[in-house]
């Protein structure tokens, strides 16, 4: 399974890059206007196509290998409070990057503003959190999986994070990206990573749309640092124990305790890694550092 979701990664990335690429240059030549939400939707079409092509080409059942099982109202709930529990270190890890790295984000949260609210969560929340959870922890860390949880989540989250084309992005990607996982694992059902994604996700909006109600300037809002990181702190601490009181009361805590003994090491005699990954992840890495470098030039 893993060499077989290997091969495709590289498939997976090449498609979305010059599919959107060839796809842009033919609408700008043909003088067709596009608004910003149809780009949104298009964007998270390249990702679905490749993988509809990869689960149809090896006759993949979805509802067999990837556990969209019923999840327990509680359990909703403590994964959107995850979600948001999230968004201190990101924010953390988002302040370090952007000191040297261009903040991809900002621009699309202030494009998405012009919409209404509910149109900004469906366009920003609710259709990334179906899409790259059925992709990022559907198909690559349930093919992971079966050699251990916890190489599955980190290398399912370096592949998550390296689809975002960008330095930024990919570091704070990869850690919510490893916490996503441990959830499905928690509860047995991808309905939660979902639900913390989406949460996640309606993060910026929501803040947006709650200084608009109550005439708050964002520029009068200053948060230090020390703040920020015990705010870190306190939500990867809460994190760890909500993730751990679902998995007691799913039954999955003590699997989970005695998969982590393994590390990143495979028990199931197949690596992790094989070429294409890493000549994929090296090669995005290289396109990541050349692309600020070009981006800091030009502006």
């Amino acid at each position: 399974m893993c060499k077989r979701i290997n091969i495709f990664f590289p498939c997976l990335i090449l498609f979305y890059f010059f599919g959107t690429l060839i796809l842009s240059y033919w609408i700008n030549e043909n003088g067709i206007y596009v608004p910003y939400y149809a780009s949104i939707i298009i964007s998270q079409l390249m990702l679905l196509l490749p993988a509809g092509i990869y689960i149809a080409t090896f006759k993949i059942n979805v509802y067999k290998c990837i556990p969209y099982r019923k999840i327990k109202p509680l359990d909703m709930l403590l994964s959107l409070s995850v979600g948001y529990l999230l968004v201190p270190i990101t924010l953390i890890l988002n302040f370090i990057t952007t000191l040297i790295f261009r903040n991809y984000a900002e621009g699309s949260i202030s494009e998405l503003t012009r919409y209404p609210f509910l149109i900004q969560v469906l366009l920003i929340a609710v259709i990334p959190a179906l899409t790259e959870e059925f992709i990022f922890r559907g198909l690559f860390y349930h093919s992971y999986r079966r050699n251990g949880i916890v190489g599955a989540a980190i290398f399912s989250a370096i592949v998550f994070g390296a689809a975002h084309l960008n330095i930024n992005q990919f570091c704070y990607a990869v850690v919510i990206g490893i916490v996503f996982a441990y959830l499905v694992e928690a509860t047995g059902s991808m309905w939660s990573s979902m639900l913390a994604h989406f949460a996640f996700n309606t993060y910026s909006i929501t803040m947006t749309k709650i200084f608009e109600i109550f005439k708050v300037n964002v520029e009068d809002v200053n948060i230090s640092i020390i703040s920020l990181v015990g705010m870190a702190v306190v939500g990867c601490v809460l994190t760890k124990l909500i993730i751990d009181y679902m998995a007691k009361r799913n039954g999955k805590y003590n699997m989970i305790r005695y998969q982590n003994h393994f590390g990143i090491a495979s028990y199931n005699n197949e690596r992790f890694v094989t070429a294409p990954y890493i000549v994929t992840i090296v090669v995005i890495i290289i396109y990541m550092v050349v692309s600020e470098m070009l981006m800091t030039r030009y502006l």
